[in-house]
């Protein structure tokens, strides 16, 4: 019987340690399964892997929403850890909105949408969470979910992140196919910003309509103004000045 027990605390202490390495929890953690048998075990186990717990089906007060086999498994932070305690105790939208960047940055879109959405549920004014939750939906290929966030954005601020979310509302249309919103948007982007980019897809949109010579021209203004751009700005838009010459050169249209 003792033979049997001392293989279940052997197995239960190395499940606690491989859980340990896998939520990249401290080393010292290690330390104590391995030196307090099976004290340390059982205490890893109520301390950090039962209140961290699993991820569960359905977003109920900041649980965490599971979209199935092709979720991207969340890894647990000292942040994240610390992030749910405060959702717990205080369910504020700025925690949610955290917890969503966490996630974000581990590139588990689907654990971060639920998350901002629980921000903007609580606080419609967030923009932050909006913008978030776009990224992750663009990030999804979900364009036209993506561009339904952002002209909610776009409409509370219209310049928001320097124009970059009204430039990703641009993106986001043209991504799913819905040319004339994207050339709408585009034209509002490149009205009030200069994103080579911007100006580049404009001109292939224009292309697409059958407008050829104000495409071209269009390409020409991405060169021209090419030429005064300080060094760090020059090699930033590189790529979309070597497109332009690239769609000039297609329509045999040499500039020196």
């Amino acid at each position: 019987m003792g033979e049997i027990f001392n293989y279940i605390a052997f197995g239960f202490m190395l499940w606690m340690c491989m859980d340990c390495i896998q939520r990249r929890e401290h080393f010292v953690w290690i330390i104590i399964i391995i030196l307090l048998p099976p004290i340390g075990a059982v205490a890893y186990f109520f301390a950090i892997k039962n209140r961290a717990g699993t991820v569960p089906s359905k977003a109920v007060g900041g649980n965490i929403i599971s979209f199935g086999k092709s979720e991207k498994k969340e890894v647990e932070t000292d942040e994240t850890l610390q992030l749910k305690e405060l959702i717990g105790k205080y369910q504020k939208a700025y925690h949610y909105e955290k917890l969503g960047q966490a996630y974000v940055e581990q590139k588990n879109y689907e654990s971060a949408i639920a998350n901002f959405e629980e921000a903007i549920q609580r606080d419609p004014e967030m923009l932050e969470a909006r913008y978030g939750l776009a990224k992750c939906l663009h990030g999804l290929q979900r364009y036209d979910e993506a561009s339904t966030v952002l002209e909610k954005l776009t409409t509370l601020d219209k310049k928001y992140d320097y124009g970059n979310a009204i430039f990703g509302l641009a993106e986001c249309y043209r991504l799913a196919g819905n040319d004339e919103k994207a050339l709408a948007a585009y034209g509002e982007v490149i009205n009030s910003f200069h994103f080579f980019k911007a100006y580049y897809h404009y001109a292939r949109l224009l292309d697409k309509k059958g407008k050829k010579q104000e495409a071209i021209d269009y390409m020409k203004s991405i060169v021209g103004s090419s030429k005064d751009l300080p060094d760090y700005k020059l090699e930033k838009e590189r790529f979309w000045i070597d497109e332009a010459y690239k769609y000039l050169r297609k329509n045999g249209i040499e500039l020196a």
